[in-house]
């Protein structure tokens, strides 16, 4: 029970990464808040499995969503221990083929959606508290056909940097997770087999990453053995990408 009592917000938790966070998480006795966007269904799913008291939603792109959900957390449980910056979103494409309209979508998503969290989460996180923001290989590696997500996961490493700094003096940890390849549906349905060709090959353990494979360090990062950790970027890729 690593996590026993700890307030964790996850953003992006009805599906995928943020959902297994959320049930790791809630395994090792985390009062997890499950939120969403879109899928309320599936958000009500994962929250009933888990036990979860609060269910909201929490839209990225909206300052004011942001700002209303966090304030319904304090007010339910009166603080925030953990916040996961996991919200999403990929437009793949060659980078003489990526619209500008797809840019600023995943830019506006994937890090100032970030940026935006991490402001409104500031006066309801307790001292001692984490800060996990989910970055990705691409960001790490550079693509190779996902321009947009791959600068806004590369420029993630560096807000995480800058706000590790700026939020030392709380002893708030602040660190990014950066998850290789995973299975799954999007991955299916979104990778050439050129492309799948060239992660085989950079990877050392040679299989695409599970959900699961993430969670471990999920939960470290969010419990108090990772107090003197702070401004890193953890990479589970299978040794795909080594600095």
């Amino acid at each position: 029970m690593r996590l026993k009592d700890k307030v964790c917000v996850i953003t992006g938790s009805s599906r995928g990464l943020g959902e297994a966070i959320a049930r790791g998480y809630a395994r090792e006795g985390a009062k997890v808040v499950v939120t969403y966007c879109r899928e309320k269904q599936r958000a009500e799913r994962v929250a009933r499995d888990i036990g979860a008291e609060l269910i909201l939603k929490l839209d990225v792109r909206d300052r004011n969503s942001i700002k209303g959900a966090f304030k319904k957390v304090a007010e339910h449980y009166g603080h925030i221990n953990v916040l996961v910056n996991n919200a999403g979103i990929n437009r793949p494409a060659d980078f003489d083929k990526q619209t500008e309209e797809e840019w600023n979508e995943v830019i506006d998503v994937n890090l100032t959606g970030v940026f935006r969290c991490c402001q409104e989460v500031l006066p309801y996180i307790t001292d001692n508290g984490r800060i996990i923001n989910i970055g990705s290989l691409s960001g790490e590696y550079g693509g190779p056909r996902t321009p947009s997500y791959a600068c806004a996961k590369m420029a993630l490493m560096a807000l995480t940097h800058n706000l590790a700094r700026f939020l030392g003096p709380r002893n708030i940890c602040v660190n990014t997770l950066s998850p290789g390849v995973i299975a799954g549906e999007f991955t299916e349905k979104t990778m050439s087999p050129e492309v799948r060709k060239t992660v085989d090959s950079l990877m050392l353990i040679k299989r695409l990453a599970t959900y699961e494979d993430m969670v471990g360090a999920a939960i470290f990062l969010a419990s108090d053995e990772s107090s003197y950790l702070t401004a890193q970027t953890i990479s589970i890729n299978g040794g795909a990408w080594v600095r």
